[in-house]
């Protein structure tokens, strides 16, 4: 520095000069040593490669895993005696894997428009016609919560049966040995009405809840304290069974006599939330039920031994649907099922069927999953999930909303909430066809009584605070499918 002063000469000035070149001389000599340290140093190893992540499960694809499990792959197959199996299309949906080729086997072939959105359908015996409900309020004529039957080969509606006090969620049309052919609807109100399916039908409303004989009213079943979810009759045409929101599963006897179109069996389960659905078995001897709660079940039933007293029949008939939910509480260890089985872990069960010949039961729900099991045991035969949404890390599969087993007992149909139906082959769950077409969650399909045939409608999840009022929906129709 002393150097630099004297070149640069004395003063104030000069030791500025000399001071600034003295900064720049240490910063030369830095940059030129840095390369040297860098080359000194020990290279740092390279990073070993992320390993890959393992594939993710193929969905659509039948399981035998335990009951609350995901299933994975199948590993049996139940012994459905299908005579000729269908093919199955040559891929699959799930985590990374292409959907199944759409309309491969089944094709639309018509779609009838119908006054609001559909929630339950049902085939007359000789599938001519189809019974049709849901969030119905008819613009031209003003008619409302009723039910409408179609012409299938003319597709078109025919006939209204008015009406309800609010919108009717279940339906079946059947050939009774008591009644002759009729037509029953539940609504979202606190009855359930048995229709002349041959009356002329209605109209107009004109006002909510009537229900005349001239029209084709042959009996009201009232003082049900909640909206009827399903109506089936038993295989003999004895009884109706009925599922309800709360929390009860019915029977009234059809048969002749002193209780008939009476209330003569209830079971009610609290811990069930709302009774979803229920069918017969074939043989008549059993239910399969879904609830709200995830559970599906199958109940003995024995009108020999099962059947309610005189006595109670007369106590229950007095309660009165505003006393229902004391008459319940009071009488619970009564009222409590008795379950050849159980299965749980399925969120909303929205429907239950038996197979053609009673020996499986098949039941969609929330959850995504087919569960097929055998009847009286519950032994798992297979489970099939649906597509899957949602993120990589937190899976879940598109809600599963409506089923329904072909009468061959070759194919089983059900609903998506993607707006999709899903046909699987009975014997193992395979899928076998994709059907698309509709705009809206599939809310209730139905194969006809001859099996070439179903029938669909997409009005939405079943119970919706979103769409609890809705009438106007993006797809207000009654599809067909042909089946070869």
């Amino acid at each position: 520095m002393e150097g630099l002063q004297e070149m640069f000469g004395g003063g104030s000035a000069g030791r500025r000069r000399a001071k600034v070149l003295g900064v720049i001389a240490i910063a030369l000599a830095v940059i030129a040593i840095t390369p040297e340290i860098s080359a000194a140093r020990e290279p740092r190893p390279p990073r070993p490669p992320r390993p890959p992540r393992p594939p993710r499960e193929t969905t659509i694809a039948p399981s035998t895993t335990p009951t609350t499990a995901r299933p994975t792959t199948a590993t049996t197959t139940p012994a459905v005696p299908p005579t000729t199996r269908p093919s199955t299309p040559p891929s699959t949906t799930g985590n990374g894997t292409p959907a199944p080729p759409s309309n491969l086997h089944f094709t639309q072939t018509g779609a009838i428009g119908i006054p609001g959105r559909g929630i339950s359908l049902t085939w007359s015996p000789n599938g001519s016609g189809i019974a049709v409900g849901g969030h119905f309020r008819d613009k031209v004529t003003r008619q409302r919560y009723d039910t409408r039957t179609i012409d299938v080969a003319g597709r078109r509606t025919v006939k209204s049966f008015n009406c309800h006090y609010f919108w009717t969620l279940a339906h079946v049309w059947s050939r009774n040995p008591y009644l002759g052919e009729v037509i029953v609807d539940g609504g979202d109100d606190h009855a359930v009405k048995i229709w002349d399916a041959n009356g002329t039908g209605a109209t107009k409303c004109k006002s909510p809840g009537q229900f005349f004989a001239s029209e084709g009213g042959i009996k009201q079943l009232p003082n049900i304290n909640g909206s009827t979810m399903s109506l089936q009759f038993s295989p003999d045409g004895k009884w109706l069974v009925g599922a309800s929101r709360d929390r009860s599963v019915r029977i009234w006897q059809i048969a002749p006599g002193p209780n008939q179109f009476k209330v003569v069996k209830l079971w009610w389960d609290r811990e069930a939330g709302n009774q979803f659905s229920v069918r017969w078995s074939p043989d008549g001897t059993r239910l399969a039920v879904g609830d709200r709660k995830g559970h599906v079940s199958e109940w003995p039933f024995n009108p020999a031994t099962d059947l309610w007293s005189q006595d109670l029949i007369d106590d229950f008939a007095k309660a009165g649907w505003s006393g229902h939910l004391t008459w319940f509480s009071s009488h619970e260890e009564l009222l409590k099922p008795t379950r050849l089985w159980v299965d749980s872990g399925h969120k909303y069960v929205w429907h239950v069927r038996y197979s053609p010949g009673g020996n499986y039961v098949a039941a969609v729900g929330t959850d995504g999953t087919l569960n097929v099991y055998k009847s009286k045991s519950g032994e798992v035969a297979y489970r099939v999930t649906g597509p899957v949404k949602g993120t990589e890390r937190r899976p879940k599969f598109v809600p599963f909303h409506s089923l329904d087993w072909s009468p061959d007992g070759l194919v089983i149909a059900v609903g998506a909430a993607d707006n999709n139906i899903y046909v699987f082959r009975a014997h193992d769950g395979a899928p076998y066809d994709r059907l698309v077409g509709h705009a809206e969650t599939i809310t209730d399909l139905a194969f006809s009584p001859d099996g070439r045939t179903l029938a669909s409608t997409a009005g939405g999840p079943k119970l919706s605070m979103q769409y609890h009022e809705a009438v106007e929906g993006p797809d207000n129709y009654v599809r067909l499918w042909a089946r070869p």
